[in-house]
């Protein structure tokens, strides 16, 4: 990410980064290449620059600060917002 354009970090908010990561990376233990895109989505949330959420059904939607929303599920990316 271009560090002129990027978002300011925004250390004031409480992060749950570990809990969520660890219940994704179980699930992605068996893929190594998903399990490596899965720990940089990790960073971006840790830094502050994203926000994700597991659903009830397994997906994850990831909230980037630029407002871009993806749904990742087992097979695809989507992007919903």
């Amino acid at each position: 990410m271009d560090p002129r354009i990027a978002p300011k970090k925004r250390p004031e908010k409480p992060v749950r980064v570990e809990t969520a990561f660890d219940a994704v990376a179980a699930r992605m233990e068996s893929d190594p290449a998903k399990a490596e895109v899965m720990t940089h989505f990790a960073n971006l949330v840790a830094d502050g620059f994203a926000e994700w959420q597991v659903l009830d059904n397994g997906t994850i939607r990831l909230r980037l600060t630029t407002g871009a929303t993806y749904l990742l599920e087992q097979t695809t990316v989507t992007r919903i917002a």
